[in-house]
């Protein structure tokens, strides 16, 4: 259990570091707290508040985190009504497409699904032989593959394995991944967003936090976290119980915002990434390492991910401040995605998502 000093009647609480358990520590950034919202700019700042926090790195083993931190029975208040990961799925308009729109657009979408065939190991759907290719379908295939790596969301398939996403939001991950194979199952905190989860999208999804279920051991090939471990007031015990779910050699997918990146450093408090306080942990690519493998998983391969960046989110956030003239940057989408490829290129991307396996010593 987290070592924390709450005195009755407060809303904040001194804790010690999440993954050393140390007590000392410098302070990073100091914001008032941000108030999430959709995936556009922070709806609000409590700047009329004295809901001050302080973004802190240990000493010891370096992990940045909030502290003191909000108490958790009043975390709530921090959340907006329009928190993206909590709304419903939006249904897209069709549109009428003219016919060579619509012939290039199955083409398209029948060489996604042979990359992810030949590529990632999904059930074959459309009756093709890779041998019997035509080389003009090959080299769709290989330059699909080069641009499709960058869709961090697809994990290789494991022949109908069993996903747990934990922090499922309104399920739209699952939805997808059960559409391609996956037998899916999620733990969202939100009562809106599973209730929605369950009754609209037909899900197994429980409400509350993976600590409150106890599934069984080695009951899932496939863990997902897609920016959820940040939110979490004991990280490394999910770890820990997210090692005991999983299968010998299981996968888990870290998603998380990187405060070692280029536009963490450059936006500072406007930094979309940083979200205080609903963000508990800032992870650096080494201390995200450090506490998986503290928790039991080798540490495969991170990704930076180019298409999740939060540049043009972070200008949009200075919108109302003295560099507002700057927020006019966010509109240019086509240098912000060159911008972000160069980033990944040099690996200082503000999202990073990790792939680790269970350890096949894994001790609980």
């Amino acid at each position: 259990m987290q070592n924390s000093q709450l005195k009755a009647g407060e809303k904040q609480e001194y804790i010690h570091c999440y993954l050393c358990g140390k007590d000392t520590y410098k302070t990073i950034i100091t914001s008032h707290a941000r108030i999430a919202s959709a995936s556009t700019s922070f709806t609000s700042s409590d700047e009329k508040s004295n809901n001050i926090f302080k973004l802190v790195e240990c000493n010891n083993c370096g992990l940045h985190y909030i502290n003191p931190r909000p108490a958790k029975q009043h975390m709530g208040y921090y959340y907006s009504e329009g928190y993206y990961a909590h709304n419903p799925v939006k249904k897209k308009k069709q549109k009428e497409r003219k016919h060579f729109t619509e012939k290039w657009k199955n083409k398209k979408n029948n060489v996604r699904e042979l990359v992810r065939i030949y590529y990632y190991n999904y059930p074959c759907n459309t009756g093709e032989d890779r041998k019997s290719l035509s080389s003009y379908k090959k080299i769709l295939l290989w330059f699909f593959y080069l641009t499709y790596r960058s869709r961090l969301d697809v994990i290789p398939f494991t022949g109908e394995g069993k996903l747990l996403d934990i922090g499922c939001g309104n399920g739209r991950y699952l939805s997808t991944m059960r559409k391609l194979g996956w037998r899916t199952s999620g733990v969202e905190k939100s009562p809106k967003a599973s209730r929605y989860a369950r009754e609209e999208l037909h899900l197994d999804v429980n409400t509350g936090d993976l600590l409150d279920y106890k599934y069984h051991d080695k009951s899932f090939d496939a863990v997902t976290m897609w920016h959820s471990l940040e939110h979490l007031y004991e990280p490394f015990q999910t770890l820990k119980e997210i090692g005991r779910m999983l299968n010998n050699d299981g996968l888990l997918v870290v998603a998380v915002p990187n405060i070692d990146s280029f536009v963490a450093k450059v936006f500072k408090t406007y930094w979309y990434g940083l979200q205080l306080p609903i963000h508990l942990i800032a992870f650096t690519p080494d201390s995200i390492t450090k506490m998986l493998k503290s928790a039991g998983f080798d540490v495969q391969k991170i990704y930076y991910d180019r298409r999740g960046s939060t540049l043009r989110l972070s200008l949009l956030n200075l919108k109302d401040g003295k560099y507002r003239f700057l927020s006019r940057l966010s509109s240019f989408k086509g240098a912000i995605k060159m911008l972000n490829f160069i980033l990944a290129k040099f690996g200082s991307c503000d999202i990073i998502v990790i792939h680790s396996r269970k350890k096949t010593s894994y001790d609980v």
